[in-house]
């Protein structure tokens, strides 16, 4: 199974922009992150034994538009082409293809690359990042088993000079999919501002999308491309089944009651009154898997409780996927009762859940302020029993002026 064409490495290459090194005077990511899905010939049609040229690479990687948001100075023009790994078919059966190199020695490889070219930027490279670096490219050139892969080293203008301080991979599966990572300094590209374009359109990899938001504005849709990024790599690790696995949904959006968070009692008793007639909650009410009342009523969550469901939600991600990890083989038989043991991926679930949370805070809250905002819960904290298969819940975050709502579908 391949994840070139899945959400995944897209959301996870832009959480890792926005968890890797800040410029210091703009408070932004201090590099540019591209995802970007093609096609090839296969390796039985074409094997990458040799380097493709540079003009066979542009057309399987898409060249030259690369960095969203720049025009034609994001442009990037193949001058070289270096094979990292290729895939080979010893006994020319069916399910014989591998790599030349040792998967994970490739995997390696790739995630010097990375780490050595982010630890060049400002500040040093912290630990989520670090972690996201490691699980992406498991999951790209590990778990996926796709064994082409090419360096490619770029021009911003045809006949340019190359580049030595940006990134450009270009990886094949089996099928002929391609996708093309491309990193690089945002000193090196035009700055967003002052009018700035939505993160959402950047996200999709529109080049030059019209600027429409001040920098507030940009600011705060980017911290919900956070949120959404954060909640699509947190599911993609977490596996309730073979064919199952966790769904998480975020949004934020206003609920005009203008609340003072500082007086929790009356915030709290104006949005009771406000919540049974919103929008949300007749949307909510129509799940199928909520019983009846429940949506109609969500209960506060004090700081106890709140922690209490933080601390639960956490462990039940960890130990689904601990489980996933057996079945993948990468951990060994172990008892569920006893302490789990380390498994690829571990601290990044934990640290996926935390920054959800704190991300979606962050979007709610008043910036003017330290007042938490009131959180809320719909089956929420949740008990599983032997003889349950999961749980469904809301989080709600209820600020000043916008409201959060995190949905959980964790119910096999």
């Amino acid at each position: 199974m391949t994840y070139w064409g899945h959400k995944w490495p897209a959301a996870a290459t832009h959480l890792l922009e926005r968890w890797g090194p800040v410029d210091t005077q703009t408070c932004l990511p201090a590099f540019r992150f591209t995802p970007i899905s093609g096609v090839a010939p296969t390796p039985e049609e074409q094997p990458w034994t040799t380097a493709p040229t540079p003009v066979e690479v542009a057309n399987f990687g898409r060249f030259p538009e690369t960095f969203a948001g720049a025009g034609e100075a994001g442009f990037r023009h193949p001058v070289a082409v270096e094979v990292l790994n290729h895939a080979i078919n010893p006994g020319r059966g069916k399910g014989g293809w591998t790599g030349a190199r040792p998967l994970e020695e490739m995997a390696a490889d790739v995630e010097l690359l990375l780490t050595d070219l982010l630890d060049v930027g400002p500040g040093t490279l912290d630990e989520p990042a670090q972690e996201l670096i490691a699980g992406l490219v498991r999951k790209l050139f590990v778990h996926s088993r796709d064994y082409d892969l090419v360096r490619v080293t770029v021009a911003a203008q045809p006949g340019g000079a190359p580049l030595d301080d940006e990134l450009h991979l270009l990886g094949r599966d089996l099928y002929g999919n391609t996708f093309r990572l491309s990193v690089a300094p945002a000193t090196s590209l035009p700055p967003l501002g002052p009018l700035w374009p939505e993160p959402a359109r950047l996200m999709k990899g529109e080049i030059d999308p019209p600027r429409s938001l001040n920098e507030q504005d940009y600011r705060r849709a980017d911290l919900a491309i956070r949120a959404s990024c954060i909640a699509e790599v947190l599911g993609e690790l977490v596996w309730l089944t073979n064919n199952d696995r966790m769904k998480i949904t975020v949004k934020a959006e206003r609920h005009g009651l203008n609340l003072d968070c500082a007086a929790p009692e009356d915030a709290d008793a104006r949005f009771r009154s406000w919540w049974p007639k919103s929008a949300r909650c007749t949307e909510l009410a129509g799940e199928e898997w909520w019983d009846e009342g429940h949506v109609t009523s969500p209960h506060r969550l004090y700081e106890e409780s709140l922690t209490r469901f933080l601390t639960d939600f956490e462990q039940h991600n960890l130990a689904l996927a601990a489980s996933g990890a057996w079945v993948m083989r990468e951990i060994d038989d172990y008892d569920a009762d006893e302490p789990q043991p380390r498994f690829p991926n571990d601290r990044l679930v934990a640290l996926l859940g935390r920054d959800l949370f704190d991300t979606l805070t962050k979007q709610v809250a008043n910036s003017s302020d330290n007042v938490r905002p009131l959180a809320y819960g719909i089956g929420l904290p949740f008990e599983i029993t032997p003889e349950d298969y999961g749980f469904y819940g809301c989080l709600l975050l209820v600020g000043p002026k916008s409201m959060g709502i995190l949905t959980i579908e964790a119910m096999a």
